[in-house]
């Protein structure tokens, strides 16, 4: 593909072509002078500006944006879905539910003691430690 260098004539103030009946929009103080400029017009292959044919590399569009958006936006569907659902942690029978609350009631159940947590809230918190903290066997400081 060749490309055809071109002397276009520009305006200083807007950097805009300049041709007979040119109007500068443009809140610049500078005068508006024509320079001329060397452009090698449009790349054919990726429509893009050639500013330089040498050191030109084409880089053709890709979609990973949208698709990486449209990925993120499923995610975030699937996990409101699985989040709005009723989950019961008491009732959970999966044994690798991801879940916080699953995870914990599954751990404080394998080493805890389910009946004789069942005692002591029945009996109450009150006579475990008649004294209170005094008579706690641990150290508080």
């Amino acid at each position: 593909m060749a490309w055809t260098p071109q002397l276009n004539v520009m305006c200083s103030r807007c950097g805009k072509p300049r041709g007979l009946t040119h109007v500068c929009f443009s809140n610049s103080k500078r005068k508006a002078t024509a320079k001329p400029v060397l452009s090698f017009g449009k790349c054919g292959k990726c429509k893009k500006t050639v500013s330089n044919p040498l050191t030109h590399t084409c880089q053709p569009k890709s979609d990973f944006k949208k698709r990486r958006a449209a990925h993120e936006k499923q995610q975030k569907a699937a996990a409101r879905k699985r989040q709005a659902s009723a989950h019961d942690y008491q009732a959970c029978s999966d044994g690798n539910c991801p879940r916080p609350l699953c995870v914990a009631f599954k751990t404080g159940y394998r080493l805890g003691d389910q009946d004789g947590h069942d005692r002591g809230w029945q009996q109450g918190y009150d006579r475990g430690f008649p004294d209170g903290i005094a008579a706690c066997p641990l150290a508080h400081k």
